[in-house]
Parts: structure tokens; sequence; C-alpha cells
């Protein structure tokens, strides 16, 4: 059985194919790691130096710091490293990790608040027989019986309190304090937006904490129990390495480094241009739309894609199954009727309502010898449903 952390469970419940990607397939990516992951990891390296020399009674100087962050920056970069937002470069972003280090050395010397008892933590702990979560505490101080649990942030989003009192993650690691050091009376949850040269303070107590644990379980308890992982998009999905996986993405990465010519030759794009035009000049019905949502479809299936780019638009496409019942004048409508009456589903569609009554076939709600007797009632088709977004 896996080993979980909070890293793992957000990422399926953000993106559960990102997941599969991940943590089942283990895809290997041509981008090695966002340039926002390589500026946390250096500017993390560099405040664990400051507080492992600390404890050997060595006080580094600030530019000593500055020295080492810039010379791991410089040992580390390679051209693999992702950087989506447009206008910025790889000395942008290090400058600004400068300047966290600098703010927050600023802020805090000469750094005597509490004893540092460690420092980028891996310890694993038992939520429950059988399943053990990850505790990476950036790093973990305490003065007597009062803990505290610190972690830098280098997001340029500062959180509301109430998202500092509803944390997961750090909840997580107070869990695992209290197992580790059972002595901790009272955890400090700490968060340092480096961005901002603020910090955020929170606190669980036991109650509120059995509480995360519980929840935790049930989210594991979903992972494992998941057979599909679909992809769910969002604007996280601009810093995914796995876009060359996607099915919402492929398209768009098998035709950029395309010719103009062999671009607008290329099937798909050619469907969504065309689909694109009828809508623009309102021709919504008819028969060729209809042939071109078909194709669009018929395309996307045999390419495995979700979604199918034009030149400036994208067009996402789903089918769903459809079912269609007997009309009131149809001669099978009455013996339609006595099967909904013998199977005991009248009450539960009070009138005979074909909408629901699909839904319940679709979903397989009704035994097979049940869901026998209504097919041959059942006019199967599909809904095509194409929708238009800029790229």
């Amino acid at each position: 059985m896996p080993t979980y952390s909070h890293s793992r469970i957000s990422t399926f419940e953000q993106c559960p194919l990102r997941f599969k990607f991940c943590y089942i397939d283990q895809l290997e990516t041509e981008i090695e790691e966002t340039v926002e992951a390589f500026l946390g990891s250096r500017v993390h390296e560099a405040l664990e130096k400051l507080y492992k020399d600390l404890k050997f009674q060595k006080l580094d100087a600030k530019e000593e710091l500055l020295q080492f962050y810039n010379d791991s920056w410089q040992k580390n970069w390679n051209e693999a490293i992702l950087i989506v937002r447009d206008g910025l470069d790889a000395e942008n972003y290090r400058k600004m990790g400068e300047r966290y280090i600098s703010d927050y050395y600023e802020h805090y010397k000469p750094f005597d608040q509490q004893k540092t008892i460690a420092l980028e933590t891996q310890e694993l702990i038992e939520l429950t027989p059988g399943i053990k979560v990850h505790v990476r505490i950036d790093r973990l101080s305490a003065d007597g019986p009062d803990f505290e649990i610190h972690d830098y942030k280098t997001s340029n989003t500062l959180p509301t309190q109430e998202d500092c009192d509803s944390d997961r993650q750090l909840a997580i690691y107070a869990i695992g304090v209290r197992q580790m050091y059972p002595q901790a009376k009272r955890i400090r949850l700490v968060w340092h937006y480096l961005a901002f040269n603020q910090e955020m303070a929170s606190s669980r107590t036991d109650e509120e904490l059995v509480e995360v644990r519980e929840d935790l379980l049930q989210s594991i308890k979903t992972i494992e129990s998941c057979s599909e992982f679909p992809a769910k998009e969002s604007k996280l999905c601009e810093w995914c390495e796995y876009q060359p996986h996607c099915p919402r993405f492929i398209h768009l990465h098998r035709t950029q480094e395309m010719e103009p010519n062999e671009f607008l030759k290329e099937t798909g794009v050619s469907l969504v241009n065309q689909y694109v035009k009828l809508e623009e000049e309102h021709k919504l019905t008819g028969e060729k739309l209809e042939r071109i949502k078909e194709a669009l479809l018929d395309y996307a299936k045999k390419e495995g894609y979700d979604t199918v780019y034009g030149s400036d638009i994208k067009a996402k496409v789903l089918s769903y199954p459809r079912l269609g019942f007997p009309k009131k004048d149809d001669i099978t409508r009455n013996a339609f009727v006595e099967t909904i009456r013998k199977l005991g589903l009248m009450d539960r569609l009070s009138t005979i309502d074909v909408y629901e009554l699909a839904k319940i076939m679709n979903k397989k709600e009704l035994p097979d010898e049940l869901l026998a007797l209504l097919e041959p009632f059942a006019e199967k088709g599909k809904t095509i449903r194409i929708y238009l977004s800029k790229k």
C-alpha cells in the first residue's frame, strides 16, 4: 500500500488524471519542473542552511546566505525548467528569491525566538494500520512544551486567516508532532509568506485534529477506490508538466510546431475552423453542422482527444448516450406504461419522466434482467456537445 502526503492527496483533488500520470503511471516528462518550484527549492535550501548553522552557534551573515542561494541557483538551473508567465525570465525569479531571503533575515534576526528541533523532516506517521502519511516540516521549533511548525511559502498569493484556519497540510503535520513529541502541549502553525514578508498563524484543538484525521482517511479511501481518473481543467493546467499526455492538450502540442499550411490542413484544425465559421454565420442547425459535429467526435475519439484546437478557438468535444421512449400517440405506449408499472417505477417517476428514466438506465441503477425488459422500448442514440472557447 502506498504512503500518502498532503501533496499526493491535493494532486488527486485538483486533477485525478494528473494524479494517475504522476503516482500510478509515473510518466517521465520533458519539463523538469516549473520555475516557481525551482525558486521555492533554492529559497528553502538557504533558510535550511541558516538554521542548520545556528545549531552550531554560527550565525551566517546575510551576504553569505545570499551567496549560497545564488551559487545553488547557478549550479541547478537548466533549460528544461518551465517559465509560464509572459514577459518574465529566470533573472526575474532569481531576484525575487534574493528579496525573500533578505526580508526574512531582517525580520527575524538574531533568530532566537525558539530552539530549532528539526529541519526539513522526512518522517512517516501511521494514521491507521496500513496507512502512513509523510510529515515534511520545513522547520520545527520549541520553547518547553510550546511547539511551532514553520512553513515557508514563495507563493504570490496571501491567504486569509480563514484559509489558514482550515489548512490541511500543517494540520497533518500537527498530528505528526503529537505522535513524535508527546510532551508538546501546544502546537502553533506558522506560515511565512515570503513574497509579502508576512507571518500567518493558526492552531488546532485535539477535537479538530481528530476531524482532520477522519477526513484524511476518507480522502485516501476515495483515492484507493477510484477506477476512473478524469482530467479536471483549471488555471493549474498552465503549470502542468503532463500537458503533452493529457487529452485536453495533446492536440495542441501535436499541432503547435506545424508550418502554417500544414497546420490549417490538419483534420482537427480544419473541422474546428469550419464549425466556428458556421457558428459565426449563425448556421447552428442543419445537416452540414451535424456532419461536422459527428466528424469532430469521430476524430477526437480516434486520436484520444477531449479537446481539439483550431486557429484561434479550442473545441471541447463531448457525447452522451441518449434514450428515446414511446410517446403518447405511439402504438407501443400502453405496453411501455404497463412495463413501468410492473417494475415498480411509477412512484419513483411520479409521471413517466423519460429524462429520469434515461438516467436510471444509463447509470444501470436497475438489475440487468429489469433493464432487459425496458430496452425494447428504448430508442438508442447520442447527443454531441461542442463547447467553444479561446485558445
